[in-house]
């Protein structure tokens, strides 16, 4: 697989020209303004997790910009794990504030 080949097999593309998707491109700039707003007021202990959230947050809108900016397989990997990331950082945290579940716990 080449990774750097250019992909517009999806409908928001027009072509592999940087400014193809305008819109979806500049919308990254709110994940990146979430992101900062929210690691400014997570200051002060018991926020590590949210820190860690906000910081994939910037990371989830950097990679979604390059994506959408320069659509291949590299860069849909730079827009997708990220992603994948900051879901598994959230179900663990979901799970363990929650429902009080502990590493190496029993479920019963």
């Amino acid at each position: 697989m080449d990774w750097l080949a250019p992909v517009d097999a999806y409908c928001e593309r027009t072509g592999p020209e940087y400014w193809s998707e305008p819109i979806n491109a500049l919308t990254n700039l709110a994940f990146l303004l979430a992101a900062l707003l929210m690691a400014r007021r997570l200051r002060g202990p018991g926020m590590a997790t949210g820190r860690v959230l906000a910081g994939v947050l910037f990371i989830i809108g950097l990679g979604s910009w390059l994506f959408h900016t320069h659509a291949n397989g590299l860069t849909g990997l730079m827009d997708v794990l990220p992603i994948l990331a900051f879901i598994l950082i959230y179900v663990f945290a979901a799970t363990r504030d929650y429902f009080g579940a502990r590493l190496g716990s029993q479920p019963w």
